[in-house]
């Protein structure tokens, strides 16, 4: 089954929802085993990126993913960062075997200690953590 990525109407003058759509687009196409974990993505994810006043929802529906200006619907996770913070999450080493968030990288450092400062901020990740792991999985870029 091929992925379907759209942009919601008014998404696409969103920049920041553009750049993520096409991330994940070419996280695809240049890494194919990351479509397993595509087709099992199913939930709500919104970005706020608070310094831009920018907001969008992943809405992620099994192999297909609607990116939406704005907050849409209630989210399962919520994610608050600047927006080089929310850019930066997709340089989050993986795990050779595994492909988990590699705490010894650079930039999973980087994050908790954002995440310690609260200067990133992410509401449900918790309740949610195979949507967390997977999206994760997909969005970075190793």
């Amino acid at each position: 089954m091929a992925e379907v990525i759209e942009l919601a109407p008014g998404a696409s003058e969103n920049g920041l929802a553009t750049m993520l759509a096409e991330l994940v687009s070419q996280n695809l196409a240049d890494k194919p085993h990351k479509r397993a974990d595509f087709a099992k993505l199913e939930g709500r994810v919104a970005i706020v990126a608070e310094d831009a006043g920018v907001a969008l929802t992943l809405e992620f529906q099994r192999g297909r993913l609607i990116v939406h200006d704005g907050i849409v619907g209630i989210p399962d996770v919520t994610v608050r960062a600047p927006s080089d913070d929310v850019m930066a999450m997709s340089l989050v080493e993986l795990t050779p075997r595994r492909a988990l968030p590699d705490p010894r990288g650079e930039t999973m450092r980087k994050v908790w200690e954002g995440m310690r400062s609260d200067r990133i901020r992410v509401h449900g990740a918790l309740l949610h953590a195979p949507l967390m792991l997977r999206l994760t999985r997909v969005m970075s870029v190793h």
